[in-house]
């Protein structure tokens, strides 16, 4: 099965004003397809922070594949 990761990112302001996003979670899991795999990751990560929805602590989600893809992952 392909493993995922999964990296929360929230855009912080610096001293001078400037963004710059900054990864607030990792979480690594195993699924199917790149769908389930953000499922998956969301509920592990906003049931660790009692959290009911990830865009209180993140603004945007970057997905990596971090072990071969077959056909049917891409979902």
């Amino acid at each position: 099965m392909p493993t995922f990761e999964i990296r929360y990112i929230k855009k912080l302001c610096d001293d001078s004003g400037h963004e710059h996003d900054t990864c607030q979670s990792v979480t690594t899991v195993e699924a199917p397809t790149a769908h389930e795999a953000l499922r998956l990751a969301e509920a592990q990560v906003c049931g660790s922070r009692q959290q009911s929805d990830w865009t209180v602590f993140a603004d945007a989600v970057e997905l990596r594949a971090t072990s071969p893809l077959g056909r049917a992952a891409h979902g």
